[in-house]
């Protein structure tokens, strides 16, 4: 399109549009730099809620738990929660092979679940990622570790109430591998961090202090229930990319 019609034609739908020529407007002009009303109100929400709210929250993520196949387990503290863990560890069997492993985010709540002690009893090890070294041999050998194990334990960024989503990022010593080669994966997370939909996420990542330094990192995973497909003759079948159970243990303090 030659550069008089371009411009005759912008102009045409800017008429259509009722819009006036906006002229040469800077990337200030363009980029919101701070939270307008209806952002504002949604941070604020959040801000202020407080427990009977954060229960409310937690209810609504179990009944839609329900509907897409996760367990919601609602635990005091991190040892009632090791306890779960130990119970589930347990009573499931492993997918592949009679020998049962562990393996687990290097994450301060995870890492004050004492895995390794709860899980020693039942003979079960527990691997964690070596962030220390970050050698390659060190993290392909933490790769066959999960590969083999049966559970992947992880926390998450935040869960979202509407629809039971974990958010994920990915970062040095919490691997996605975790949450998608076990048969199992089990998340714990504290009750406040449940949100109601992902517009209450989607403006803490855009304008909460905390996480507009951190950024979104190289990957952010969305999980919703166990894995499942239905490719094959639309007959639904569990487990088929990934983990075919998940469970979210919920610390309520």
């Amino acid at each position: 399109m030659r550069s008089s019609g371009r411009v005759e034609f912008l102009e045409n739908v800017r008429k259509a549009l009722n819009r006036k020529d906006p002229g040469e407007r800077s990337l200030e002009d363009i980029i919101q730099n701070e939270p307008d009303a209806d952002d504002s109100r949604v941070l604020e929400k959040i801000a202020v809620r407080d427990t009977n709210s954060h229960l409310a929250l937690l209810a609504r993520l179990i009944e839609a738990g329900k509907q897409v196949n996760v367990d919601v387990l609602v635990q005091k503290d991190e040892v009632s929660a090791a306890a779960s863990i130990s119970n589930i560890a347990a009573e499931k069997s492993a997918e592949w092979g009679d020998q049962k492993a562990v393996v687990a985010w290097d994450h301060p709540l995870v890492k004050r679940l004492a895995l390794a002690a709860c899980l020693r009893p039942l003979g079960i090890p527990v691997y964690f990622p070596d962030i220390e070294t970050g050698r390659a041999d060190r993290q392909m050998a933490f790769r066959k570790h999960a590969e083999g194990a049966f559970i992947g334990i992880t926390s998450a960024d935040y869960c979202i109430a509407e629809t039971a989503t974990l958010t994920m990022k990915t970062r040095p010593g919490q691997p996605r591998c975790v949450s998608l080669l076990p048969s199992i994966h089990i998340a714990i997370i504290r009750l406040e961090q449940i949100l109601t939909n992902l517009t209450e996420l989607y403006t803490l990542f855009k304008w909460n202090p905390t996480e507009q330094a951190e950024g979104i990192t190289r990957c952010m995973t969305y999980i919703t229930g166990p894995s499942k497909t239905a490719d094959i003759e639309a007959t639904l079948v569990h487990g088929a990319h990934g983990p075919r159970e998940l469970t979210i243990i919920v610390l309520t303090g």
